[in-house]
């Protein structure tokens, strides 16, 4: 299956190279720096599955070297998606399925611009990844991922896209009702990135400690209660169960919650660290906007009180503001090249 992954950071670089190591043909479009080390050294795997070096794949830090696909992968930050969407207009009308792995809201409109509607595909996924250098990238959850057309039926280009995961032992499943699956993943997220940005804790910790843990049901809730003004019912997925969550009593939901953390504890997921905060530790701009951002903003729009996760996104924005005015300035006439 000829895969492509635009954006290939952390995630898209694992996901690239279990799928190569599964016999696809993969195409890495990444940053200069982390392109170059996986062509000189091949793509270094730690973390879940043990140290492996994966050499079968092609990484490129140029567009124009992106040709036709079976499968396009999104997973460049949701900040960065128009614009590097942009530089693949060549791919309009030459790619079979396009899905979207990223964090934002408002992810896969923007992939429907881009490439077409009839292209994408729903897709949402818990698989972790992060990278300490180029050319290096850390498994650190064992996450599921959940795919399905947005008119609930049961395509080829989603058997086959299924059929490459589970060749890659990544745990799948196909939902007919994939926005609500999309919606149960942000329910968590938001809460989740919202909490480490704040307290600056791995996820195990947040979990574990009982007043983050109620803290946590209660953005939970706020969460459920935009999707329900959008008439997006509250489902449960593996690993992920939101329905149930929201439905219990409160006391219950945050035994669960503090349950949760102990078992990734046992597992020895100690490593999962939101990306949102990776970003912000490093100083680097982060999903704050797009991710928590996104449903603040719908809950506005539809006048749905979320109290607790406004003020806290108030927070981050704050902190955020701080490091960029803080943040060395380039000398006056100097270039500032993104890559």
């Amino acid at each position: 299956m000829r895969t492509v992954v635009v954006g290939a950071g952390a995630l898209g670089s694992l996901l690239g190279g279990y799928f190569a190591q599964a016999g696809a043909d993969v195409t890495l479009f990444a940053r200069p720096n982390h392109a170059e080390a996986i062509r000189k050294h091949g793509l270094r795997i730690s973390g879940m599955r043990g140290e492996q070096v994966v050499r079968t794949l092609r990484a490129v830090s140029d567009p124009s070297e992106l040709t036709p696909a079976d499968l396009l992968i999104l997973g460049v930050k949701s900040y960065d998606t128009r614009a590097t969407l942009a530089t693949c207009g060549h791919l309009r009308g030459k790619v079979g399925a396009a899905i979207s792995i990223q964090n934002g809201g408002g992810k896969d409109e923007e992939l429907e611009e881009a490439l077409g509607k009839d292209v994408v595909v729903g897709a949402t996924t818990m698989v972790g990844a992060a990278m300490p250098e180029p050319g290096h990238v850390i498994h650190t959850n064992e996450g599921g991922t959940w795919i399905g057309e947005y008119d609930g039926r049961r395509t080829a280009r989603i058997e086959a896209t299924t059929d490459l995961f589970r060749k890659a032992g990544l745990p799948i499943e196909v939902r007919e009702d994939i926005r609500a699956a999309i919606w149960c993943k942000l329910n968590q997220m938001v809460p989740a990135a919202t909490l480490a940005c704040v307290t600056r804790l791995r996820v195990h910790e947040i979990y574990q400690d009982r007043s983050l843990a109620s803290l946590f049901v209660e953005l939970t809730h706020e969460v459920a209660r935009v999707a329900e003004r959008l008439t997006i019912p509250l489902v449960d997925c593996q690993g992920i169960p939101v329905k149930t969550l929201c439905s219990r009593p409160f006391a219950a939901a945050v035994e669960s919650v503090i349950a949760r953390g102990r078992i990734m504890q046992e597992r020895g997921m100690t490593q999962v660290k939101i990306s949102t905060l990776q970003d912000l530790e490093r100083g680097k701009r982060t999903e704050a906007e797009q991710v928590i951002g996104y449903v603040v903003d719908l809950a506005t729009a539809h006048s749905v009180p979320v109290p607790k996760l406004a003020l806290l996104y108030r927070v981050i924005q704050g902190v955020e503001a701080a490091q960029r005015a803080s943040a060395p300035q380039p000398e006056a006439g100097s270039a500032r090249i993104h890559t």
